[in-house]
C-alpha cells in the first residue's frame, strides 16, 4: 500500500548517511542540526529533492496526539494550532492539524482512517499500537521511498543515527524512533505515603518475591485498599516485573527471556507465566487486587485516590518527572534492571500513514518538529500563560497548571525543549546517565517481519485478549483450575499458529545476529 511521490518531487538531492546499530555513537544526544529542512551533507543521486518548495501552497500535516481516555483539550486546539502555524509556515511552508485521540481508541481510529483513507499524515506508533504489529498491515508509508527520510529527514539521521535501524524492517523505513533517550528499566511506582504509614520499606531494587511480600504486608494493614492492580488485563503486566524481550503485541510473536540464549519461546507456556498466574490469583482471592477486568477505572486513577499502592511502570528520569505532576508523591522500585532495548526504544516511535496525500510535507513537520523546539514544546507543554508559567527566575524551568497534559505524546529534542517542575536544570544530565550506565541489548536492532502472518497474527492476539484478562485478575476457582485455563489458553493458541510464527520469528532473529 506504499504510495510513491509524484515524480514532479524527483530531483538530484543532498542525503545524510544512515548508522547503523543499536549501540555506541555519541551523536544522538547532541540535538545538532545536521543541515537544518534543507537537507544534510552529501550527494545523494535519486530521490526527492532536499529543498522544500516554499512557492507551493501549503499543506496541512495532520499529526495523532494520544491522550488518556476521558481527557478532553480541544478548547486549546485551535490556539495551539496557530501557534504552531506561525512558525512552521514561513519555515517548511505547511500548516498543522492535531488530531487529539484517546489511547484506547488510537488503534481502531487509525486502522479506519487509513482504510476509510480519511485525512492522517504523522501516526503515532507507540503503546498499544507498536511497530511489531503494523509491520505486514500495509498501513506505514516507507520512508525509504524516493529517499524520503535521507533528504527530508537530516535532523532526524543525525538525532537517531545509531537506533534508526529499529525501525526499519527488509529494508523500509516504516517508523523512526520518538524518544531522544530510550534506556529504561521497569518494575513498580509505590505511594510513599501509604508504604510510611503501613510501615513498609520497599528498597530500590527488589525481586518478585519481595514484591509478593510487599503487597501481602499491605492488604493486612490496608484491607479496604488495594496493594496490585491489573485492570482491564488487557495488558500484560509481568514485562514489567520479568526480564524478557517480547515481540508483536502481548508477546504476540513470543519472547527471548535470556540474551545469552536467544530462544524465542511461546511466553503463557513458561514456567514464568504460570508461575505470575497463580499469584494474580491469590492475589484477588486475598483482596490483593480488585480482579474485575470490567473495572473501568485505571491504574492512576485509583491511586491519585490513595486506594492503591502499586502500579507497574517503566522507570527512568523521564518516566519518575511525569509522575511527580500527580498530587501523590511516589516511591520506585526496580525489578527489572535499566536497559537500551527494542521495546523500549519501540515503544514510541512516528510513522507516515500509507494513504498520507504528502509523505514529504509529512516529512517535513515531522524533522522539524526535531529541529525546532517552539513547535514541540507547543505540543508537549500547551500555551505559556494558557497551560505553563515559566519558573521565577528561569527561561528553562516550566510550572504546568494542570490543564494540558498529553499522556502518551513523545516529540521534539528533549535536550533543546522546555523542563517541567519540579525537575531542575541537572535533568539533562540526569538522563544522559542514566542512558550511559543501562545495558545494551543485543537483539535491540531486531524487528520480526509479520508480513506473511497477517491472518495468524489477528487470530493469535484474539486468542490472547479472550484469556489474558482472566488470567491475570485471578478469576478462576482454584489453582488447579487456573492451570487447566492456562492448559485450554495454549492449546488454543497452537491451534491458532503461534508455533509457525514462533519459527519463523526465531529463523530471522538467527539471520539477524548472523549479520551482525
Amino acid at each position: 500500500m506504499k504510495k510513491r511521490l509524484l515524480s514532479s518531487f524527483l530531483a538530484a538531492a543532498l542525503a545524510v548517511t544512515l548508522f547503523a546499530g543499536c549501540g555506541g555513537g555519541d551523536d544522538k544526544n547532541k540535538g545538532g542540526n545536521a543541515g537544518g529542512t534543507q537537507g544534510g551533507a552529501g550527494d545523494s543521486g535519486e530521490g526527492i529533492s532536499a529543498e522544500i518548495d516554499m512557492t507551493e501552497d501549503p499543506y496541512t500535516v495532520a499529526i495523532q496526539v494520544v491522550t488518556l481516555p476521558g481527557s478532553d483539550f480541544s478548547a486549546y486546539e485551535a490556539d495551539m494550532e496557530a501557534a504552531i502555524n506561525e512558525i512552521t509556515l514561513p519555515a517548511i511552508n505547511c500548516n498543522v492539524d492535531i488530531q487529539f485521540v484517546w489511547i484506547s481508541e488510537i488503534a481502531n481510529t487509525t486502522s479506519m482512517a487509513i482504510a476509510g483513507n480519511e485525512k492522517v499524515d504523522l501516526i503515532h506508533v507507540a503503546t498499544v499500537q507498536t511497530l511489531s504489529t503494523m509491520v505486514g498491515s500495509e498501513m506505514l508509508y516507507d520512508m525509504n521511498e524516493d529517499n524520503l527520510l535521507q533528504n527530508r529527514g537530516p535532523v532526524l539521521t543525525q538525532l537517531f543515527s545509531d537506533i534508526l535501524n529499529t525501525g526499519e524492517v527488509n529494508g523500509q523505513q516504516l517508523a523512526v524512533p520518538a524518544k531522544i533517550y530510550n534506556a529504561a528499566g521497569s518494575g513498580i511506582a509505590y505511594n510513599k505515603k501509604l508504604a510510611d504509614e503501613a510501615g513498609i520499606e520497599i528498597p530500590e531494587k527488589i525481586t518478585f518475591d519481595q514484591l509478593d511480600e510487599i503487597l501481602a504486608k499491605f492488604h493486612e494493614a490496608y484491607p479496604d485498599k488495594y496493594a496490585y492492580y491489573s485492570g482491564s488485563g488487557e495488558l500484560g503486566y509481568l514485562g514489567f516485573i520479568q526480564q524478557y524481550d517480547r515481540f508483536g503485541s502481548e508477546a504476540s510473536y513470543g519472547v527471548v527471556l535470556d540474551h545469552s540464549n536467544p530462544v524465542v519461546e511461546n511466553l503463557y507456556a513458561t514456567d514464568l507465566f504460570r508461575d505470575y498466574c497463580l499469584r494474580t490469583f491469590k492475589w484477588t482471592k486475598a483482596g490483593i487486587q480488585p480482579g474485575d477486568p470490567t473495572d473501568t477505572s485505571t491504574a492512576q486513577d485509583y491511586f491519585n485516590a490513595e486506594k492503591l499502592l502499586t502500579v507497574v511502570a517503566s522507570i527512568n528520569p523521564e518516566q519518575k518527572l511525569n509522575w511527580s505532576q500527580y498530587d501523590v508523591e511516589a516511591g520506585w522500585a526496580f525489578l527489572v534492571e535499566p536497559q537500551l532495548s527494542n521495546s523500549f526504544i519501540t515503544e514510541y516511535m512516528w510513522g507516515i500513514a500509507a494513504n498520507s496525500e504528502r509523505p514529504d510535507k509529512a516529512m517535513d513537520f515531522l524533522n522539524y518538529m526535531y529541529e525546532n523546539p517552539d513547535v514541540s514544546n507547543i505540543l508537549m507543554n500547551g500555551l505559556e500563560g494558557v497551560n505553563y508559567e515559566k519558573a521565577e527566575g528561569s527561561d528553562r524551568i516550566i510550572n504546568l497548571n494542570g490543564t494540558y497534559s498529553p499522556m502518551f505524546l513523545v516529540a521534539g529534542d528533549t535536550s533543546k525543549m522546555l523542563i517541567k517542575s519540579p525537575a531542575t536544570e541537572d535533568y539533562l544530565k540526569e538522563l544522559e546517565e542514566f542512558e550511559g550506565a543501562a545495558e545494551i541489548s543485543p537483539l535491540c536492532g531486531y524487528m520480526f517481519d509479520d508480513s506473511e502472518f497477517q491472518t495468524e497474527s489477528s487470530v493469535i492476539y484474539s486468542t490472547i485478549m479472550e484469556y489474558l484478562p482472566r488470567l491475570q485478575n485471578g478469576m478462576c476457582e482454584s489453582e488447579e483450575a487456573t492451570l487447566a485455563l492456562i492448559d485450554e489458553f495454549n492449546q488454543k493458541l497452537e491451534a491458532s499458529g503461534i508455533s509457525d510464527v514462533i519459527a519463523a520469528n526465531q529463523e530471522q532473529l538467527d539471520a539477524y545476529l548472523s549479520a551482525q
